[in-house]
This record gives structure tokens, sequence and C-alpha cells, in this order.
């Protein structure tokens, strides 16, 4: 027995090292295997066996064996909550030591491992440099306050999926290229690769069946439209996120993973878009997918979005009534029926998860991401729908409590992340010179983070304020042919 296994580590080894072109590269779980397997053999002779670990977290909870089937592995078929794949590898020493065996390694370590590759697909230095840079700054700030299991499974996923990893490949390009303020082109030649690379494989996996309906062809799509929202790409954007609603809505038609959180998590992060471009510029989908996904609305502050979910529908219906050209006694009716509704949504908390997850700082700046919305939601009402002009009572008190709510976010928390549209309608509207200062400044360190959206929306606050036009700067802009998605 162990003669024959010896002489089947000594071919899975040769298939590995040998292994040309022309052969099909083995999937990250079977290099894992094929590690674990070398490991056993080799320290069979000492006094304590290791456990596989590469499993699913229900699996390595239940101790049991685990297929590695993605997303969702065979026993977590029915309940694929739980079914988890972690960014850890475990490592095992040959030698018997006093302390745990197992050393598990951070992606951004992992990503600059020349002896260890991850995915067939990180095999250039330059995709593992960008791997880290994803891992240790492009999720972060993309994501402040998201659950870690959503930034874990969305990198996970992306290990196994090239168009979704040179998409994510693609955005950590350009933000590093932003971070360092890279003059040479260099970063935003590898963006305009790894972009290239993404569409092409996406277009090939919308082209089979089994895959269009995956979660991983969904990601992709949303990733670019991230991008391009991120760098501007104002005339590319919308036909991504019409994608992405396309391929949700048949996604989400297959009952199992409606039962799925990292799901959820993805529809949250559309919503998310489509909602702020919405109110924010001439372009909207109404698509309800929140509304077919939860039955009720938790009353918390979301930690994807930065604000309750209870929100969403009268932020989508003010963005409907902005738009419209002229507006009806039933539609002046609705406008102050949402004032009231708005008004109810003040006082909500920050769940526990995410107190647990982030700290106390964060969970507590959640709080006034949440009222930062809240007002910004009521002052686009005012303006936007029943016309008030800058100077009512009503604007006014808008305008500071939004920031208000914005003093209360240290200047270079992540959290001011997720305000930019709060942040923006305020600076548009106000006259008073140190609340103008205040949001520039923010606007300005928020630049430093690397954010391309807050760079573009700084640059057109500032021609607001040089135009010194009495119109809401929704109306001014769209007079002017220019369009920008706040998000």
């Amino acid at each position: 027995m162990a003669a024959w296994r010896c002489m089947a580590v000594h071919w899975l080894c040769h298939r590995v090292c040998n292994s040309d072109s022309s052969h099909v590269p083995l999937a990250p779980s079977a290099r894992v295997i094929v590690s674990n397997l070398m490991i056993s053999t080799l320290t069979s002779n000492q006094p304590h066996s290791q456990r596989r670990r590469d499993g699913c977290s229900e699996c390595r909870r239940k101790k049991v064996k685990c297929d590695l089937r993605k997303p969702v592995c065979s026993r977590c078929a029915r309940y694929p909550r739980g079914c988890i794949y972690t960014l850890s590898v475990n490592f095992v020493s040959p030698q018997p030591r006093t302390r745990s065996p197992d050393q598990a390694t951070d992606l951004s370590i992992l990503a600059n491992q020349p002896t260890l590759t991850l995915s067939p697909f990180l095999s250039s230095a330059e995709s593992k440099f960008f791997m880290h840079v994803l891992a240790t700054q492009t999720a972060p700030v993309f994501f402040p306050a998201a659950p870690k299991l959503f930034v874990d499974r969305l990198i996970s996923a992306a290990l196994d999926t090239p168009h979704l990893l040179y998409a994510l490949l693609a955005s950590a390009c350009s933000h590093h290229g932003r971070l360092i303020g890279d003059n040479s082109g260099t970063s935003w030649t590898a963006c305009l690769k790894f972009t290239n690379l993404a569409i092409s494989g996406l277009n090939s996996a919308l082209n089979e069946p089994t895959q269009m309906l995956q979660a991983e062809t969904a990601m992709t799509a949303m990733t670019l439209c991230t991008n391009d929202v991120c760098n501007g790409n104002m005339n590319v954007w919308q036909m991504h996120l019409a994608g992405v609603m396309r391929l949700l809505t048949a996604f989400l038609k297959q009952p199992s993973n409606m039962a799925d959180s990292f799901t959820l998590c993805l529809v949250k992060w559309f919503t998310t878009l489509d909602v702020l471009a919405g109110v924010s510029s001439s372009t909207s989908i109404t698509h309800g997918l929140l509304e077919h996904f939860l039955e009720t609305r938790p009353s918390e502050v979301d930690d994807i979005c930065g604000y309750s979910l209870e929100l969403v529908p009268a932020l989508t219906r003010i963005g409907q009534l902005a738009r419209q050209d002229t507006l009806s006694h039933q539609d002046m009716y609705e406008a102050q029926m949402l004032d009231l509704t708005i008004h109810s949504l003040v006082d909500r908390d920050v769940p526990s998860s995410t107190l647990n997850t982030h700290g106390p700082e964060l969970a507590h700046e959640l709080q006034y991401t949440h009222l930062a919305f809240v007002h910004s939601a009521l002052l686009h009402l005012h303006r936007c729908v029943q016309g008030f002009p800058r100077d009512h009572p009503d604007v006014c008190a808008d305008i500071h409590n939004i920031v208000a709510a914005i003093q209360h976010i240290r200047p270079f928390s992540q959290a001011n992340i997720l305000i930019l549209w709060p942040v923006f309608s305020a600076g548009c509207e106000t006259t008073v010179p140190e609340e103008r200062d205040l949001i520039h400044t923010r606007m300005t360190n928020m630049r430093s983070l690397g954010m391309g959206n807050f760079t573009r929306a700084r640059d057109m606050l500032e021609a607001f304020w040089a135009a010194a036009s009495p119109l809401p700067w929704n109306v001014y802009f769209a007079q002017k042919g220019l369009e920008l998605v706040l998000f």
C-alpha cells in the first residue's frame, strides 16, 4: 500500500512539474490535494498525521470530507449559507513542534510568494503584484464595511474564474495608478490589458448556458461596471449595469441561490450603484431585485450600502420624480408622503456583526453615513422634486444635518467612501464658506485614497461653484450635457 501511494505521488508530481501547454492545468483545489498527498507521504513516519483543511468551512466544522465543489459543495447543497472556502492556506511542517503545525498565510502575502501559485492565472509577477494590491488596498477601499465573508469569497471565486480575476485585477491596476500618481501610464496599460481579458472571458461565459447563470459571471459584469464609474467611462457603464440586472434576474430564479448570503451581498452591491445612478444621473434601472430577495428589509444600517435598506424605495422614487418634466397633483402629494417616510427612518442601529468585524469606530461612523443619506434624500426631494429654493428653511436644515453627519466621520476614514452623493449634494447647495471648505477638504482626502470618482466629483463641484447657478446641480449638469454617477 505504501509503495502504491509513493508511485501515485511521483506520477502526480510528474504531471504537475512536466505539464506543457497541451495539458489542461490542474485546478487550484487539485494542486492543494497533490500538495497534501505529498506532505502526508513524506511525513508518514511522524507520530501524528495531519487532517486536510482545504474543505469548506461547514465540512471542516463537522469534520467530514468535502468534495471541494464550487461554489457550493455537495454536502452543503441543501443549506448553502455555511459553504465558505476561506482564503488561507495551511502548511504542515515535517518536524514535530510544540505549537500548532498549521500556519495560516494571509492572501496579501501569498500574492508575492514565487513558489506558491494560488491560481494558474496568477503566473506572472505583474498579476501577483496586482493581486496583492487588490487584497490589501483596493477591496478594503471599495467595500469599507462589507462582511469579511463577502470580500473573501469574492477573491476566492476569482482564483478559479479567469474573467472575474481579470476584472478585479483591472480595478486594482487603476486604483494603484491613482494611489501613486502614475504618470507613466504603466498602471493604465495593465488596466486596459486586464479589462480586455475580462471582457473576452465574459463574452465566452455568456455563450455557455452553464456559465451564464453562475454568480461569478454576474460578479464580473458588476466589477466592470464599478470600474467604469470609478474611471469615468460614462459611455459603457450603463450597458454593463443593464447586463448585470439581466444576469442577476436569471440567476435568482434558481431557488438555491436565494438562500445564499453572498448572493444577497451581490444584489445589494448592484442596488447601491443603481440607486445612486438614479439620483445623480439621467439613467436608472427599475429592477426590484432587492424586493424579491428580501421579504422584509432589515431596519439596521446595511454594511454594503452604508444606509438602511428601508431607504431604497424612497431613493428610487425620488430619482424617478426628479427626472420627470412635469409633476401632477398626485405626484406632489406623493412627495409629501415621502418626506414623512424618510423622516421616520432617522434612528437606525448598526448590526452587531459589523461591530465585531470592523470595530467600534467604523460601526459608530456607519450611523452617520446613514444619517447623511437620510438628509440627502430629503435635500434631493426638496430641491429637485418639490422645487424649494436654496434659502428655504427645509433646504437649509437638510444641508446643516448632512454637514453635521459628515463631521462625525473621521477625515480620512474609509467610511467617507460610502457618502460621495451626500457630500457632493451638500457641497453644491451650501453657500457657507466654512461648509464648502469642509466638503472640499473631505473630497480631497478621498482622492488621496485613490478614488477617481471623488476627483471627478470635486472638479465638477468647483465648476458648479464658479458658475454660481441657482439651479439644482443635477439640472445644471444635465443642461451642460455632463453626467456623474456619485458611487
